[in-house]
């Protein structure tokens, strides 16, 4: 009989852990282990399932500057990731955006397109489409989510395929 694979992750070392309290917390609470390692691509990975990789991103404007301004870089790490044979999910920690009075629900990139950042001049609709070429020329999952579910959001994804 083969046993169960025990749950241990891998955080980056570049990770700054006054970031990441939050999703530390997640992971002591329910009882994960991990360690700080340097990662050659994303964040978060499970040592016994290394075929899928969290890339966290702290909010949309940092996901913007990634596909936009930081391109090249960016494309590097896909390519890691796609010479590795991983999946690489990007999770953004931010799931809504204000759109003139109203607060907009960010569920899929296509609902980046009328986002803008009023610190720069990124706009969503340039953002969609490069996601939505790198989502397919990489095969990446892009998700959002609360920034307070985050611990939780990584370990449904790297257990669970969510």
């Amino acid at each position: 009989m083969v046993g169960r694979l025990s749950k241990y992750l891998i955080i980056d070392t570049r990770e700054k852990p006054d970031k990441i309290t939050h999703i530390i917390k997640t992971f002591e609470a329910v009882g994960i282990k991990y360690e700080k390692s340097k990662l050659l691509f994303g964040d978060y990975m499970d040592w016994n399932r290394p075929g899928i990789v969290i890339d966290r991103k702290k909010n949309i404007a940092e996901l913007a500057k990634n596909v936009t301004v930081e391109l090249k870089r960016f494309t590097a790490e896909l390519e890691r990731a796609k010479a590795a044979e991983a999946r690489l999910v990007i999770l953004v920690e931010q799931n809504r955006y204000k759109y003139g009075d109203e607060w907009r629900r960010v569920r899929t990139i296509e609902d980046l397109i009328l986002w803008s950042n009023p610190h720069s001049a990124i706009q969503g609709e340039k953002v969609f489409r490069t996601l939505a070429a790198l989502c397919n020329r990489y095969d990446i999952i892009v998700m959002f989510c609360d920034r307070r579910k985050t611990g939780t959001k990584i370990l449904e994804v790297i257990y669970n395929g969510q």
